[in-house]
């Protein structure tokens, strides 16, 4: 199945390289795309290389891909021993069903003349020749790749990430003190050094000094609950939805919060499900908000998160509270690891 071409697709000689998807098969270079994931934030700067996640449910398959690559300009295809043969619970090879999300993804990116597709091997594995691959693969046997081992690991990473570099014209950092953003950042820090005098002088004469914005997130627990238990916990009703749903397996998290500084401010709660022996995503949504009542509040919150089909024995959740503006979080939370009821 071909999608087609966006008519506004940049030229290749534009390519921006404001972000980096990496596309990996969890069952098979997970870890590895985890820990490329982790060294090109480190090298680059945090949000320029991303992963995908699990889809959520009801979401549109092609607006999905559709989605990824209009955000990335690089498309890393990080390709393990067995990339190629893995095959789903009918024994058929994931490869060659049109609607396998891996295949789509590099598909998708290799139509397009404004994304570089770069083959990253990893755990010894072999660039997959014509013949191993459908149709809409073939140009990626045709692709220059790089490989990334255990014994040289920093030194390809590097090397990965000059590459990188080259593409998104951007220079290697030099010494941090020498850096704009990082003098920027100091007098940033000196003048609101300044202003934190001002305020706490005005505040000693009657004044109101600003206040603390701040969260704390505590108690957390965890518990298996099936959709339908969760509605009925939660005085929900069952009747719109179907019965597969209500049966579907998941996770009920509760936790306290103290927030200081956002009275009646909506503030995003994103979790995230991992997979406690390989450190995998298995999913994630900001879907649900805390508006705090007082300046000074303190409560308590819960959720529910479901867990895919075929998840691993050992789980936690780690979620993140962010300001009213949704970029920075102001508190950080993981449960005690869980085995999902069967």
């Amino acid at each position: 199945m071909q999608v087609s071409t966006r008519s506004d697709a940049r030229p290749r000689s534009g390519v921006r390289g404001d972000r980096i998807f990496i596309s990996y098969r969890r069952a098979d270079s997970g870890g590895w795309a985890r820990s490329l994931h982790d060294h090109l934030e480190d090298r680059l700067g945090t949000g320029r290389s991303f992963r995908d996640v699990a889809m959520e449910a009801g979401v549109d398959f092609h607006d999905h891909v559709e989605s990824l690559l209009d955000r990335c300009d690089v498309l890393l295809a990080v390709i393990g021993r067995r990339w190629a043969s893995i095959t789903d619970p009918d024994g058929r090879r994931r490869l060659d069903d049109p609607d396998d999300l891996v295949r789509r993804e590099i598909a998708r990116a290799l139509e397009r003349p404004d994304v570089q597709v770069i083959p990253v091997l990893v755990d010894g594995a072999k660039m997959p020749a014509e013949h191993e691959l459908p149709p809409d693969l073939v140009p990626l046997s045709r692709r220059h790749a790089v490989e990334l081992t255990d014994a040289r690991w920093e030194y390809d990473v590097e090397s990965l990430t000059q590459r990188l570099r080259d593409l998104i014209g951007e220079k290697p950092r030099g010494p941090w003190w020498k850096a704009w953003p990082v003098r920027a950042g100091l007098v940033v820090v000196v003048v609101a050094g300044v202003a934190l005098l001002l305020w706490t002088a005005l505040g000693s004469h009657g004044q109101q000094a600003p206040p603390t914005k701040a969260a704390t997130l505590s108690h957390p627990t965890v518990e298996n609950l099936r959709f339908g238990q969760y509605l009925d916990r939660k005085g929900l009703s069952r009747q719109p939805y179907p019965a597969a749903q209500l049966a579907r397996r998941g996770a009920f998290v509760m936790f306290d919060y103290r927030i200081q500084g956002y009275k009646s401010k909506s503030l995003p709660v994103e979790w995230q499900l991992i997979d406690a022996d390989t450190g995998d995503q298995l999913g994630h949504a900001r879907d649900t908000f805390i508006t705090p009542g007082a300046q000074t509040d303190q409560a308590n919150w819960d959720f529910w998160v479901p867990v895919p089909r075929g998840a691993a024995r050992h789980l936690y959740v780690q979620l993140q509270l962010f300001e009213n503006q949704g970029k920075f979080p102001i508190g950080r939370l993981q449960t005690k690891t869980f085995s999902p009821a069967d």
